[in-house]
């Protein structure tokens, strides 16, 4: 396993440095200076590696791929710069089981095409700028399609599942709405988003909503038989637990949005996210240890809570120090790199 990693990260260190590499491994490293040749070059369940830097995908996305940027937040990319999308990017349905780790996708993402579903997607420890859609289309005339998609300690705004179900969304801050979910799981997420219609939730059903942090005022539009535990709100629970088809129990309410989160100064209200931002849960919280797991409900929740710095698995470029001037003929390079547990 250690010598499958060393060459891309060799390649990614020197980035910072010199011309951008791509490399695109599945046994043999092959190494490309432009990122969609290499995605064209690719062979299905090859891994692509990218280095820091932004860049344009113009090429169809028709494969399994296996995609690796170096991470999103800006401490922990010091020595590589953060790996970016700039442009809307689709994955085809033929990109089945894919996966993405340490990515900043500045715009929309949408899996599927119209006429077959990218199912078995893993996303995790990636930001998205814009609207993740998991499907490409709204039809369900064949019944509600099973996605199989896991996502996983991202920063996102909305997600729009389009009526998919199987979906599992776990340890994510979401500062914008869920949409049309159906038979779907989300489970210590922090939503912290406040629509202007108050739909913060809206067209989801049959779904569970475990160990969240809710932090907006309103919430649910036609939503139904969806089931709420544990989860910790702002204000009131969002449904009237008489008269409407939602179930729940152990959840905590009316905490105030400034009782939420250990700081929040640094954006300019709690719905928009900040790298500065402190996402613990505030000390005394009464979401401390009071998840269904005996955790705290959030992101920093479960066994293995949300990764300070979203570092991918990987090994880690700490620092990369490149002498400006050759010595002798050589050139001192010094890289610091930091072994992954998870």
């Amino acid at each position: 396993m250690k010598k499958l990693y060393f060459l891309p990260l060799l390649f990614l260190a020197i980035t910072t440095f010199a011309q951008k590499q791509f490399v695109v491994q599945n046994g043999t490293a092959q190494t490309f200076d432009d990122l969609n040749v290499a995605i064209t070059a690719a062979s299905v369940g090859d891994t692509i590696y990218l280095p820091g830097g932004g860049f344009s995908i113009s090429t169809a996305v028709d494969k399994t791929l296996h995609w690796r940027g170096v991470g999103h937040y800006p401490d922990s990319t010091v020595a590589t710069g953060h790996t970016q999308i700039t442009n809307q990017v689709t994955f085809s349905g033929s990109c089945d089981n894919s996966s993405f780790e340490g990515i900043f996708f500045q715009s929309n993402v949408i899996f599927g095409s119209t006429d077959d579903d990218c199912t078995g997607v893993d996303m995790k420890r990636c930001r998205i700028g814009g609207t993740l859609y998991l499907r490409n289309t709204t039809d369900i005339g064949s019944g509600n399609p099973d996605l199989s998609f896991h996502l996983t300690e991202c920063v996102t705004q909305g997600i729009d599942g389009r009526y998919g179900k199987n979906v599992r969304v776990e340890k994510n801050l979401i500062f914008s709405t869920l949409n049309n979910f159906y038979q779907s799981f989300f489970n210590h997420n922090s939503v912290n988003d406040y629509d202007y219609n108050n739909r913060v939730i809206e067209y989801c059903e049959n779904c569970q909503f475990t160990n969240n942090v809710f932090s907006y005022s309103y919430g649910l539009y036609n939503t139904y038989n969806c089931n709420f535990e544990n989860n910790l709100f702002q204000s009131s629970l969002p449904y009237d637990p008489t008269t409407s088809t939602m179930t729940g129990s152990g959840n905590i309410t009316d905490v105030g949005w400034q009782n939420i989160y250990t700081d929040i100064s640094n954006s300019a209200n709690i719905y928009t996210f900040s790298y500065d931002n402190d996402y613990h849960l505030k000390s005394g919280s009464p979401g401390i240890n009071t998840a269904t797991d005996g955790t705290n409900i959030g992101i920093y929740g479960t066994s293995l809570p949300y990764k300070e710095g979203a570092v991918p698995y990987h090994p880690h470029i700490q620092t990369a120090d490149i002498d400006n001037e050759a010595v002798g003929g050589n050139l001192g390079v010094q890289i610091r790199v930091a072994a992954q547990e998870r």
